[in-house]
């Protein structure tokens, strides 16, 4: 049996969809501590609860996921810690010997009256925490009577009944190899703490990429969660790519993230089709690709309308004057393609909207819509990437200027994009995958990085040289499609590898990854240098838990044959 195991600071701790109604607008949730057994919830002044033995004693985890803990202490005492309801943590300590507590930041006024003490932090937030025995129930609320009475309720609660479920769903879903089978446990763990029930615009099921400290839905994010959920629950899957669509203008624009109430004014690439038919591939249920079909056959025509330059069918992103995010459409942030701010026909956009192409296709010879015009546009775009965005000099391809005419020339990931749309030929292919051999371009330590080791921006922010682990995805699959098998497999398996021993040692998957592997990647810059002790509050680091790391790192799991 393989389930996660590993403590590490800022985990997420979080109540799921799949247990209950959560509640986005009024969120409860945790990370992990690095320096006790506790769990810091960010409410407007943070809390935490803790547990603090009265002398040393030997700790054994037998389980920490994003909604569950367990313990053994001196090997007959247990611990548990879990999220019961949408603002409910119970548990047991095992013995009375554990003092569990509240540490709050800041002003707080602090009243005991019997088995709960209330935490008011005098802005609107309570939070209770009621102790009998050698139970533990810890409440939030708006009100210091809705805390108390919800933590009173939890001293009713069956722990260990509570604890075997949580236990049971890891259980059931688990990967029995003893190489990555804890990794995938966690991905599994983190996400499930990235589920949202249905709220405000959001018709059904949701998600976010990881509760803190983003708490919002992201285009893109939710098709790559999408394709890691096929795996486990199809109709999840389906719901997370349908939530998607739920924040569509009338014009058919998709913003790139969204909220129960409001929505940005940008959008992000579109994968929804190619996401759609892989969720397909396992549930085959055609009533959701006509759903995806007609709604994303309005988003394809409003990038067309508001997307291309001029009549040349290429795409280009909406770049602000913002030194860090300049282009948040790409969800290439902060990348030195667009540290010029010119406008530029992007090979990453015209990537994707060829392969959506591709995909409605696909999807229209399923359902009994017309193909052939998805056919002939696909054509168009993959012409016209060849014919102005393939640099035969160099063997590879750039964004192109459109004021200068001329190749905008910095080597990221994006330019292997054609290998995942099925642009490029046999003769470019190769080139490509030279680039990626090459050790001093972007056959790293841990490749891929995102923008090419020679460039003078190279280093550890963000966009500028860590390894993505969604574009890691993404040219696997292309290389795949060309019949690089043996280079795709070299990549997945550095990629697995890199990223499990990371767990193993921090207890988290992290946003990007250093290509280099000298740093953790919570030391990483992040439009900007890191910020000590970690606080999100002041500067993200390479976020924890983060959600696509999880789900597509599953994907290949689940998917590799062992």
């Amino acid at each position: 049996m393989y389930i996660a195991d590993k403590w590490g600071q800022g985990q997420i701790f979080a109540f799921s969809a799949l247990d209950g109604k959560t509640c986005a607008e009024n969120d409860f949730v945790g990370i992990l501590s690095g320096d006790r057994l506790g769990i810091r919830f960010f409410t407007k002044v943070k809390r935490e609860l803790a547990l603090i033995p009265n002398m040393a004693r030997n700790l054994a985890f037998e389980i920490v996921t994003g909604d569950c803990i367990g313990a053994v202490v001196n090997e007959e005492e247990y611990i548990r810690i879990l999220y019961y309801d949408t603002h409910l943590v119970v548990g047991s300590t095992g013995s009375n010997t554990t003092v569990v507590t509240v540490f709050t930041e800041g002003r707080t006024r602090t009243e005991c009256v019997g088995k709960v003490c209330v935490q008011d932090t005098e802005d609107g937030d309570y939070t209770a925490l009621a102790i009998e025995n050698e139970k533990f129930a810890f409440a939030y609320g708006k009100s210091a009577e809705e805390a108390v009475k919800r933590a009173e309720d939890g001293l009713e609660t069956d722990v260990e009944e509570a604890y075997n479920k949580k236990w049971d769903y890891y259980n059931r879903h688990q990967l029995d190899n003893a190489e990555y089978g804890k990794l995938y446990s966690k991905c599994v763990s983190v996400m499930k703490t990235q589920l949202y029930s249905q709220e405000g615009r959001f018709g059904q099921i949701w998600s976010t990429p990881d509760r803190l400290p983003h708490r919002h839905l992201w285009l893109w994010d939710s098709v790559f969660h999408a394709v890691g959920y096929r795996n486990i629950d199809a109709n999840i899957a389906e719901q997370l790519i349908l939530s998607v669509f739920d924040s569509q203008y009338e014009n058919g624009m998709i913003p790139h993230m969204s909220d129960t109430v409001n929505c940005s004014s940008i959008t992000q690439p579109p994968v929804l089709a190619w996401g759609a038919w892989k969720v397909y591939e396992k549930s085959k249920n055609k009533d959701f690709l006509k759903k995806v079909f007609e709604k994303n056959r309005k988003f394809l025509l409003w990038c067309e309308a508001n997307r291309r330059p001029d009549d040349e069918p290429l795409y280009s992103w909406k770049v602000k004057d913002d030194a860090n995010c300049r282009c948040g459409e790409s969800g290439m942030d902060n990348s030195p393609r667009f540290d010029s701010g010119k406008v530029l026909k992007a090979i990453d956009f015209s990537c994707f909207m060829t392969n959506e192409m591709r995909y409605m296709s696909k999807i229209a010879s399923e359902i009994g819509e017309d193909a052939l015009k998805y056919d002939k546009e696909f054509l168009k775009i993959q012409e016209a990437v060849n014919n102005r965005m393939w640099d035969e000099s160099q063997g590879f391809y750039y964004d192109y200027s459109v004021c200068d005419h001329e190749f905008y020339k910095v080597e990221t990931v994006a330019s292997f994009l054609p290998l995942f749309a099925g642009i490029c030929n046999e003769s470019q292919a190769k080139s490509l995958v030279s680039w990626l051999e090459d050790s001093e371009t972007f056959g790293r330590k841990f490749p891929i990085p995102c923008l090419s080791a020679k460039h003078e921006c190279f280093g550890t922010d963000m966009w500028r040289g860590p390894v993505w682990l969604n574009y890691n995805y993404l040219i696997l699959s292309g290389l795949r499609d060309y019949g690089y098998e043996k280079l795709a497999d070299k990549i997945q398996t550095k990629t697995l590898k890199n990223v499990n021993e990371c767990y193993q040692r921090t207890g988290c998957l992290f946003e990007f990854y250093d290509s280099e592997c000298k740093r953790e990647p919570w030391s990483l810059n992040r439009k900007g240098p890191v910020v000590e002790p970690y606080d999100f509050r002041i500067r993200y680091q390479s976020i924890r838990d983060y959600g696509w790391s999880c789900t597509l790192i599953l994907d290949m799991l689940h998917n590799l044959d062992f």
